[in-house]
């Protein structure tokens, strides 16, 4: 079972991620209502729990200033950091750590504290990792310049047949890639401001959860494949300099999780030559 400490100032919100993690199974290890109070408890603890749940704004200390001293005494802390502040959100990713703005809906709360605690039966027995496919590296992260998405779903391909475990996000409706041989079983997640029940999406107003997806199955295997495929319609619908500050906190998580590959297929001749060269600088390119 895993403990969730939970920071949070109004009692009524309090009571509301309690009930949410018992009923999830997690086990609350304690709460607080300011980020001092907070710590005194995490100093107490023999053991830090697995997860914390940090509001931002309360009285006192900010969430972020709480989650930064938290970091500095455990480095590699799990934290979700709740602000209805976009800044306080992207600043969050930016310590790595999760940011999610308020409001959100029970379902992304969920799939945050899931894929910052992934269970244990997801966890994959590590096993001799077979080659990648020709030029791409475990631990890389790449780019494929091109308007249809062909050559990187190719590349994406040959590492789910070395024995990488797949994740996928695409502009594209995810049905068009369920139909290619080999994808049908490889989570699709779908950019789009239209939400669907039956689909997970990915939308510009929530893109950060884009991030918690990626870190859920770079925690839950020894080596991931991830595939993205029409990011170009996030840097286009959200403030460009964010769009490009997830790419390099997505690029450095990929970096320290070591055996793990990101692969876009991105059509970069529809951003500027400035946001085009910015972009680039993230990737090894492959042709």
């Amino acid at each position: 079972m895993k403990d969730i400490l939970i920071v949070e100032d109004e009692q009524m919100v309090q009571q509301l991620y309690r009930d949410i993690l018992a009923f999830k199974g997690y086990n609350v290890a304690g709460a607080a209502s300011t980020g001092e109070e907070a710590l005194e408890l995490l100093r107490a603890m023999e053991r830090w729990p697995d997860l914390i749940i940090l509001d931002h704004r309360m009285p006192g200390m900010g969430g972020l200033e709480a989650a930064r001293l938290m970091l500095e005494e455990r480095p590699g802390a799990k934290i979700i950091l709740v602000s209805a502040d976009e800044n306080a959100v992207w600043e969050a990713l930016k310590m790595g750590i999760v940011g999610m703005k308020k409001p959100f809906n029970i379902g992304d709360l969920l799939s945050a504290i899931e894929g910052a605690t992934p269970a244990e039966a997801d966890m994959i027995a590590a096993a001799p990792l077979k080659a990648a496919p020709q030029e791409i590296q475990r631990g890389g992260f790449y780019l494929v310049s091109e308007p249809d998405g062909k050559k990187g779903l190719d590349h994406f391909l040959g590492l789910l047949t070395s024995g990488y475990r797949g994740l996928a996000f695409s502009r594209k409706h995810p049905d068009v890639l369920k139909r290619v041989p080999g994808l049908s079983e490889v989570p699709v997640l779908w950019f789009t401001s239209s939400p669907s029940k039956d689909l997970t999406c990915i939308s510009p107003q929530n893109v950060q959860k884009m991030l918690i997806m990626v870190q859920s199955i770079m925690d839950s295997t020894q080596k991931a494949a991830i595939y993205v495929w029409g990011f170009e319609y996030m840097l286009i619908n959200i403030n460009f300099e964010r769009g490009l500050n997830l790419l390099q906190v997505l690029h450095d998580r990929v970096m320290t999780g070591k055996d793990s590959v990101m692969l876009f297929s991105m059509d970069l001749s529809i951003l500027a030559d400035r946001e085009r060269r910015l972009v680039e600088k993230e990737f090894d390119i492959l042709p």
